[in-house]
């Protein structure tokens, strides 16, 4: 959904949670290229969990 959303410039930020596990194969987060700018990068306390906040290109 947030594929189609990106691409009509209908998304103003994106929140992406990111932790330190590789899982292997898996299915890409965007179906396209994405224009993104990272506004910032949070570690939580006690966590290995990381915050990624992000405005999309144009906003």
């Amino acid at each position: 959904m947030w594929n189609g959303l990106l691409r009509r410039g209908l998304v103003d930020e994106l929140h992406l949670m990111v932790g330190p596990v590789a899982l292997g194969g898996g299915t890409p987060i965007f179906a396209m290229p994405a224009e993104l700018r990272l506004l910032e990068a949070r570690r939580f306390k006690n966590s290995e969990n990381v915050l990624l906040r992000y405005s999309a290109a144009g906003q």
